[in-house]
């Protein structure tokens, strides 16, 4: 079988990015509207990557991370990854709740409610944007809150699709707000099968 290098050409690299970019422009929509803020978006970038290799994504090397996992079902099988940094997590309470904790690994239960209930609008945000081009209803896991080092957040969905694949797609998507003092990073990849489903599916359009 060939692989997903040999396989993805630019029709689909194009269709891919244009798909996600509608995703987090949806999702980018709903937090500035959230925090009454200006948030930016930087280029959606569509990767092929080797599944040993996926801690290149982490938006911060060594260094503590927050991140809501959402996994996806239904239509396809993903897993979707929002992560941000410490610095962006403890401005995200400050902003919504009034108060800044002082470091990620103090954050209670309260806090870790603001964040996955974050994850929940704006995953779904973005991932209706994609159920949407597949024609399929996702089924989406309540998001569970992680607080790890960046390299063992990236691992969780290695973990889960290692078995089925060599190399992944990995879709990634970065915003900021105006202000430089939230950012964050999606990151979503898809098991093989959704991966070549999603394949055949652009390559019929353009036939």
């Amino acid at each position: 079988m060939a692989s997903l290098k040999e396989e993805l050409n630019t029709q689909t690299v194009d269709v891919l990015r244009e798909v996600a970019n509608i995703g987090a422009g949806n999702a980018i929509t709903a937090l500035s509207q959230m925090l009454n803020s200006k948030i930016n978006m930087d280029v959606v970038e569509v990767n092929i990557t080797e599944i040993s290799e996926i801690d290149q994504f982490a938006p911060v090397v060594d260094r503590c991370v927050v991140a809501n996992l959402i996994e996806v079902t239904g239509g396809m099988r993903a897993i979707l990854l929002l992560v941000l940094t410490e610095d962006s997590t403890m401005e995200l309470v400050s902003r919504v709740m009034g108060y800044r904790p002082e470091n990620i690994r103090d954050m209670g239960e309260i806090e870790h409610s603001l964040v996955s209930e974050l994850g929940n609008i704006l995953g779904g945000s973005y991932l209706n944007a994609i159920g949407t081009f597949l024609d399929q209803t996702l089924d989406l896991t309540t998001p569970q809150v992680a607080v790890d080092m960046a390299s063992a957040i990236l691992s969780m969905p290695a973990i889960e699709f290692c078995d089925e694949n060599l190399d992944t797609i990995v879709i990634q998507s970065k915003f900021q707000a105006s202000d430089n003092l939230l950012e964050g990073t999606y990151i979503l990849m898809m098991d093989k099968d959704t991966e070549r489903n999603i394949m055949k599916m652009i390559g019929r359009y353009y036939e």
